[in-house]
């Protein structure tokens, strides 16, 4: 009978075992949601260029409230801009914009150019202009330059020759300039 007894009670555990195992084939399912990345694009006023001025600085272009965001995934802003032009002449007034710091050269933003505010590991993009960043300008033929570390942009500058304003007739002329903002993610 002892027999017995110790048999039943290792069928008992094995059996136990069995169920141990079959517990661990059990799976776990994970989710997660990705909200979408919002921002608030902030651009310079609607303001006067002064007659003969060959450079005028115009503001900053900045992003506050920006959440969704991540290291790749970031905020390309395009600027595409015409020159001055006038309902009363046919003449126009040429122009380029740059980004301009008060720590290294300008560069030329062309229209059709793209600045980048690069995504941060905090969900963030960079708000501040003013504050170190990195961002890429691509012009208008598709080659990008990819600039680091700069404490960049003070302000956007409008530059004109003086020859343009020469050859300009007199007039009212107006020019815009046009922010489009895209959420990207690098490839």
């Amino acid at each position: 009978m002892k027999k017995f007894f110790a048999i039943a009670l290792a069928v008992a555990m094995l059996a136990s075992m069995a169920t141990v195992a079959s517990a661990a084939e059990n799976t776990t399912t994970l989710t997660t949601t990705v909200p979408a990345a919002t921002y608030t694009l902030n651009i310079p006023a609607d303001q006067e260029i002064p007659f003969g001025a060959t450079k005028t600085d115009i503001g900053n272009v900045t992003v506050t409230n920006a959440s969704g965001f991540a290291n790749g995934k970031n905020l390309k802003v395009t600027l595409n801009y015409e020159p001055f032009a006038s309902d009363e002449v046919a003449t126009t007034i040429p122009f380029k914009v740059s980004m301009v710091s008060g720590y290294s050269r300008p560069f030329d933003v062309l229209s059709g150019s793209s600045i980048t505010f690069y995504g941060k590991a905090d969900t963030t993009v960079e708000e501040t202009a003013k504050e170190t960043f990195t961002f890429a300008t691509t012009n208008a033929s598709g080659t990008t330059s990819t600039h680091e570390d700069v404490d960049y942009a003070d302000a956007f500058r409008v530059y004109v020759n003086s020859a343009d304003w020469g050859m300009a007739l007199a007039g009212e002329y107006t020019a815009t300039i046009t922010f489009t903002a895209e959420v990207v993610v690098e490839q």
